[in-house]
């Protein structure tokens, strides 16, 4: 099993929810972390509150991750600090919650830029870097939605059947070359995007045990549940 101790990973939408947490955990495993987000001042925070508990190193940076060039930004200057990048978690979401008849075309196209086309541009530009090391895990968080769909939710549950598809084509594509491509679903959590379910804090540790994990090159979701049946 490869340990995350010492590794370089970086989490979009770090600044609150899963994405906090999930840093958190990564931070108490030893990794060096690239935060990134577009609230700078929650960065900050999250910053402060993992160098106060533990001995690694964090950049914070200011990002819009569905924008090309902060995309760029954000690579480089992860690339500039650490000189490698070993893990990706592409967290980062938004939502609007309207019923297809009534959704603006404008709902629809932030939705699917902000979800899906952010995920195809981080990896487009940590892939390269990956290949280069001959090693990296990516792991791309989805949802229940995209399989159970519901009212209000359509645009939000489309960006993530677009994540699945996408994780699967990059998975065949990058095997080869030693990157390992998960998506993985936490479940309902109480976040920016829901007040009810699980607390993220209680999620994140096994999206850390899921870049210990090689991917077998399977094309499915992996669920919370797959952890708890492997323990028992």
């Amino acid at each position: 099993m490869e340990h995350v101790k010492g590794k370089v990973v970086i989490i979009s939408g770090a600044g609150s929810g899963l994405g906090k947490e999930t840093a958190l955990a990564f931070a108490k495993a030893g990794a060096n972390l690239v935060i990134c987000g577009r609230n700078y001042a929650k960065l900050e925070q999250v910053e402060s509150l993992i160098t106060s508990q533990y001995n690694v190193a964090v950049l914070p940076i200011r990002a819009d991750v569905s924008s090309e060039s902060d995309v760029k930004m954000l690579v480089q200057a992860a690339l500039a600090k650490f000189q490698k990048i070993n893990v990706l978690i592409n967290n980062a979401a938004v939502f609007q919650q309207y019923p297809l008849i009534d959704s603006p075309l404008d709902s629809w196209e932030y939705q699917i830029h902000n979800n899906a086309t952010s995920v195809f541009l981080m990896m487009r530009e940590c892939i390269p870097i990956m290949r280069n090391q001959k090693s990296g895990h990516i792991i791309n968080i989805t949802s229940g939605l995209v399989r159970e769909g519901a009212a209000g939710f359509g645009a939000y549950a489309a960006s993530k059947a677009a994540i699945e598809a996408l994780t699967y084509s990059v998975q065949d594509e990058e095997h080869k070359n030693g990157i390992h491509v998960h998506v993985f679903n936490p479940g309902v959590m109480k976040t920016n995007l829901a007040n009810i379910g699980d607390d993220p804090a209680n999620v994140a540790p096994y999206v850390v045990a899921l870049a210990e994990v090689h991917s077998t090159g399977e094309r499915r979701v992996i669920q919370l549940e797959d952890f708890q049946l492997a323990r028992d």
